[in-house]
């Protein structure tokens, strides 16, 4: 068994123990971190299958599989994979309990968290695949070719006039353009691509060099794009934001107003201790749909508004697996009957999440005011890059936490910055919101009302250093590395747990291979049906009934799990 591995598992139950006091949130499951002696094997040879892009980023991609792999094998300087079990056992134990409110038969079972397919789940940008759609191919491509770009700070950091690092992070078109107007770079957008990369940084490193790092900062927000002067730890933690979203709990679940207790009824077994939970998903890119895709897995029916189809999404390089499970509608909010039409959706749901720019919904009548008075027991999420408080309207991305916390410099240093292992500024802090959304719908069963939920990314990632903090000071003490009984350590996963990937068939994108969900309640049946993962496109509203989407046209197909990732 891999040592490493074995550390990062007790680095899970560490975490995992330090989470639910911080949560006060005490599942009644007992917990099993565990680990398979072939994933390592498994996943060095994943990378190598199911690459559909041509040319120059087919090499690229595989690049990036193996160095990610790679890392998940290795130390951290800054605990990632532990805190990621830790939050998705969480995840797994409080959607088991709310089965459990349901209806479901109580019992002793113990929930199995497998620490590699944790670590997985935060790279599942670089894992998930897809296969048989050519227009879709070509859609992710050309996004790929996009946002790999000279302005994307995940990569590309360069100094200014002060001797400081600044990193942007623009991730739309319309955002890489207000960024290169902000630096006076006047090439045609189109053309600040993948391809022109080896000039276009030159250029950008002379038009970033001509300015200090704070005050491009500054100017970048302003003109409402995102980029940030990389921080000490101490810098973060002495600003004003720092302050503010440090103050801030690790997850806000704050009741609104009184209400009559939900009644769900019992779970259709078929689909998940959250089948009837209607979620309206209001999200995008990565963090937001990281949240809704769980509930999906988890059984709930989710149905995510956006203008086009999953097909042409302008950012489909990114966003492919946060699309599992979910249904989508096509909404365009400038045209009134559509705006309605999303209104009368609200009215319906259980669950709005909402990931958009603190604001930006503000003018179609859709603000978190808004969407508690449209619907009175409705419970709202809202993920945001910042505080609830201080820059709570300012844009913000996953890389630019990493940067603005001191992650990358603690990972790393100030002089040569190394940023997380794939993008767990997303992931963790999505799995985080989702934790405070089943806590708000448990309250709803036992106590009625209507709530909101508030994440951050950056305080999800100075939840990181608290964690890499909490293992530092354990193994400092030679009684530190002693656990709560009740969390048990396994070195073989379940059986249901085998195979780290699913194959998904039927989907709007057609075939489809997603990394397998890293909990199981019991040793027989994962916990997530592998069927609530396909997802399709040009839908009505919500399913009238869990069989209604079996006979739509297109929707016929199977969902299988890959036991050879062919």
């Amino acid at each position: 068994m891999d040592k490493i591995m074995e550390k990062k598992a007790l680095q899970a139950a560490i975490c995992y123990e330090d989470l639910t006091n911080r949560l006060d949130i005490h599942p009644d499951v007992a917990m099993s971190f565990c680990m398979d002696e072939d994933r390592k094997q498994q996943l060095k040879k994943a990378c190598q299958s199911h690459n559909p892009f041509p040319g120059l980023l087919k090499p690229v991609l595989l690049s990036l599989r193996k160095k990610a792999v790679k890392k998940l094998y290795k130390d951290e300087k800054v605990l990632q994979t532990g805190p990621a079990a830790a939050i998705l056992a969480l995840d797994g134990a409080l959607i088991h309990e709310f089965g459990n409110l349901r209806g479901n038969k109580k019992s002793e079972k113990t929930l199995y968290c497998d620490v590699d397919l944790a670590g997985l789940q935060v790279i599942r940008l670089y894992m998930s695949a897809y296969e048989g759609n050519k227009e879709f191919i070509k859609s992710r491509y050309t996004s790929a070719m996009r946002v790999d770009n000279a302005l994307n700070g995940s990569f590309y950091k360069y100094k200014t006039q002060d001797g400081r690092k600044f990193s942007a992070h623009v991730y739309y078109e319309s955002q890489k353009k207000i960024m290169m107007d902000t630096l006076g770079i006047t090439k045609d957008p189109d053309k600040f691509v993948f391809t022109s990369l080896p000039f276009d940084k030159i250029t950008t490193k002379k038009a970033v060099k001509k300015w200090d790092a704070l005050a491009l900062e500054e100017e970048t927000f302003k003109n409402g794009a995102c980029g940030c002067m990389l921080r000490t730890r101490e810098e973060w933690e002495a600003s004003e934001v720092g302050k503010a979203v440090c103050d801030m709990p690790l997850v806000r679940v704050k009741k609104v107003s009184d209400g009559l207790k939900k009644k769900f009824g019992k779970f259709d077994k078929r689909q998940g201790p959250l089948s009837g939970v209607k979620v309206l998903d209001l999200t995008h890119i990565i963090a937001g749909p990281a949240c809704t895709r769980l509930l999906a897995e988890g059984g709930a029916d989710v149905l995510m508004v956006r203008r086009g189809d999953f097909v042409h999404q302008e950012q489909a390089m990114l966003e492919l697996d946060g699309w599992a499970g979910k249904n989508s509608i096509q909404l365009d909010f400038n045209v009134p009957e559509q705006l309605e039409r999303a209104k009368e959706l609200i009215k319906e749901a259980d669950v709005v999440v909402c990931s958009y720019q603190n604001g930006a919904l503000d003018k179609f009548g859709l603000s978190e005011e808004d969407i508690h008075r449209i619907n009175q027991n409705v419970i709202y999420a809202n993920m945001v890059c910042f505080s609830d408080s201080v820059w709570k309207e300012r844009p913000g991305w996953a890389p630019c936490a990493e940067d603005i916390t001191g992650l990358s410099v603690r990972n790393g240093s100030l002089k040569h910055p190394v940023n997380l292992n794939g993008v767990p500024l997303d992931y963790i802090p999505g799995m985080i919101l989702f934790a405070g959304i089943m806590k708000a719908l448990k309250e709803q069963v036992l106590e009625g009302g209507s709530y909101t939920v508030t994440g951050s990314l950056t305080r999800g990632g100075y939840w990181l250093h608290e964690c890499t903090d909490l293992w530092l000071d354990r193994i400092s003490d030679p009684k530190g590395l002693k656990i709560d009984g009740n969390l048990m350590a396994r070195k073989v996963s379940p059986k249901c747990m085998k195979d780290p990937f699913v194959k998904i068939e039927g989907t709007a994108v057609g075939t489809v291979y997603f990394p397998a969900p890293a909990t199981s309640i019991g040793t027989g049946i994962n916990q997530y049906r592998t069927d609530n993962m396909r997802f399709l496109d040009g839908r009505s509203g919500f399913r009238k009934s869990s069989d209604e989407n079996a006979s739509d046209e297109g929707s016929k197909g199977k969902s299988k799990k890959s036991k050879k990732n062919k």
